[in-house]
């Protein structure tokens, strides 16, 4: 997966619906959010969570750096500054892991820890 392809399925995680989910996710993968939600591990589960859950409207990452280690792994850490409609906004600085080769690349982790727009 080339670094343009990595960050266009990042974006496509936080403003599409479950179908990239879908595409995307590994088995096992483990997600951790600010409560109430908290950890999720499992495809099936992670999908599941979704439901009900309105999309962001809009989101600006930046502060983006990316690692490869080997030919196998890509780490993603960036700021997420998104929106839904009027609502407050919502900052998160993020990782994400993907494990693969070739076309075949999957999620395995995905982490966020929230950031006061106070503190920034």
């Amino acid at each position: 997966m080339d670094d343009n392809d990595a960050w266009r399925i990042e974006r496509r995680l936080w403003l599409e619906g479950s179908e990239p989910y879908r595409e995307v996710l590994d088995e096992d993968c483990i997600m951790a959010f600010p409560a109430p939600v908290g950890l999720l591990r499992g495809r099936s589960v992670i999908i599941q969570s979704l439901h009900g859950i309105p999309r962001w409207e809009q989101l600006a990452v930046s502060e983006k750096i990316m690692g490869r280690i080997g030919e196998t792994f890509i780490v993603l850490g960036y700021l997420a500054e998104a929106r839904r409609g009027e609502d407050q906004p919502y900052a998160a600085y993020c990782t994400s892991t993907y494990h693969g080769a070739g076309a075949e690349w999957k999620l395995i982790q995905h982490q966020q820890t929230p950031v006061d727009h106070g503190t920034r």
